[in-house]
């Protein structure tokens, strides 16, 4: 999905999970890319930070160009949709930020800071943002192979206009979140086992509405807990067989508002966007191989089944088989290919729908052209099955997204880099009015030190 603009794998995950009703598969920051980052060490582009005592500080300062043909993600059927129809507009992003990170020989401690302060041209005072991503990771390590990882990170989000969750706010809805995390993996010869668990904390913020009345998105807070054992075993040294179980639980807050809209009754009596408890538990059980093959193909795979009950007794449970592929392969020392597959289940405030079941699978290819020039190119796909309805819909809501990205990065020196790419998402809805396709033109420059 090529929504906000995800800096580090942890946010990533964060946007996936939140936007449930929008989640094709995200495309890696071509910053971070593998050949960015193979360019950057191998010569003089390298980033060399700041070095003070213990640590070493990488700051960085971005400044974005983005042109945008749909910035309410709007159906081209809304063309005259008041304030909030179809619309274009330039959107500046500044991005200051930096890392710090500890340069021991045993155990490790980091910390990240990214921000997207973004000004539009059109419309400010119901599109301006301004979001802020940290997170503060440490390793401790003990005996030889075994380790303790935790991690604790604040984010101060926007979410994404085209989500169907809000998609009458007069602003976009304004949402943080807390995530911990700890994980201790432990190895006896060729077995290694990992356990742990992850918690994430979403808060969001009540928005207006174009007609003046309140979206009450804060009966969305809830926490996720995520805790999980995983084994695996070394086959050989290039293919690891590993099982994986996950526990997931939703504790919302109080009863969820579909859409933010309070509960109300019509002339003959029927309630009208009723309320439902969203809390809910289940399983994720996997199974599957990791492997490395020379280094020229690396991932893994897996398969298994997944499952969620839902307290309240209107929203059906979900259940079905998922899995996901990670795979990169590098045919030659200046190009890497990337491919993903993953299926899950996602939150959502739709009314009458307990969940939704995303698919998703993207290609990603990387090119460098000069020792300081990398193109990329990329394309993903999601198809989004909604668990239920209610009148005056007559079917599941099914929503299929695609997305394209094309582009360039120039290292013009250690200090500086600039990065052109256009990028083409689209969402083919079967509902009303559910549709939209966009168009984006970035363009970045990158000063740091």
């Amino acid at each position: 999905m090529i929504d906000s603009f995800p800096t580090k794998n942890q946010i990533k995950l964060l946007i996936i999970s939140l936007m449930g009703c929008n989640n094709a598969l995200a495309y890696e920051s071509l910053e971070n890319s593998d050949a960015v980052r193979e360019r950057q060490q191998s010569n003089e582009y390298v980033q060399k930070g700041i070095r003070t005592g213990a640590f070493t500080i990488l700051p960085k300062m971005d400044f974005t160009n983005e042109y945008n043909s749909n910035i309410y993600f709007r159906d081209k059927s809304q063309l005259n949709f008041g304030t909030q129809g179809i619309k274009d507009s330039y959107i500046a992003h500044f991005k200051p930020g930096f890392s710090a990170n500890s340069n021991w020989s045993k155990h490790a401690l980091n910390f990240n800071l990214d921000t997207n302060l973004a000004q539009y041209a059109t419309q400010p005072s119901n599109n301006d943002y301004n979001n802020v991503m940290t997170q503060l990771t440490g390793r401790f390590d003990g005996t030889r192979g075994n380790h303790f990882d935790t991690g604790f990170g604040y984010n101060y989000l926007t979410e994404t206009r085209a989500s169907p969750d809000q998609r009458s706010g007069l602003t976009p809805t304004i949402y943080d979140t807390k995530v911990i995390d700890g994980f201790y993996t432990h190895t006896i010869n060729r077995v290694n086992a990992r356990v742990g668990l992850n918690a994430i904390n979403y808060s969001y913020q009540d928005v207006e509405t174009l007609s003046g009345t309140t979206l009450q998105m804060s009966t969305r807070n809830h926490w996720m807990y995520a805790p999980e054992i995983r084994v695996g075993y070394l086959i050989q040294p290039e293919y690891e067989a590993f099982i994986r179980f996950q526990y997931l639980d939703a504790s919302y807050d109080t009863l969820v508002y579909a859409n933010g809209f309070p509960p109300s009754t019509n002339q003959q009596g029927q309630i009208l966007n009723p309320s439902y408890d969203r809390n809910s538990w289940g399983y994720n059980a996997l199974t599957g191989i990791a492997f490395n093959v020379t280094n020229l193909i690396t991932g893994d795979a897996s398969i298994g089944y997944l499952q969620r009950n839902y307290v309240d007794p209107n929203l059906s449970d979900i259940s079905g088989v998922n899995g996901f592929v990670n795979l990169k392969w590098q045919p030659t020392s200046l190009t890497t290919v990337k491919a993903q597959v993953s299926r899950t289940i996602n939150e959502t405030t739709q009314a009458g729908v307990s969940g939704v079941f995303a698919t998703g699978v993207g290609l990603t290819v990387e090119q460098a052209l000069r020792s300081n020039l990398i193109a990329h190119v990329g394309a993903d796909y999601t198809n989004s099955i909604y668990n239920g309805f209610v009148f005056p819909n007559t079917q599941n809501r099914n929503d299929n997204y695609f997305a394209g990205t094309i582009g360039t990065k120039y290292l013009l020196s250690r200090n500086f880099t600039t990065d052109l790419s256009y990028t083409y998402q689209a969402r083919d809805s079967n509902y009303l009015n559910s549709s939209y396709g966009v168009n984006q033109v970035m363009l970045n420059f990158r000063a740091q030190y």
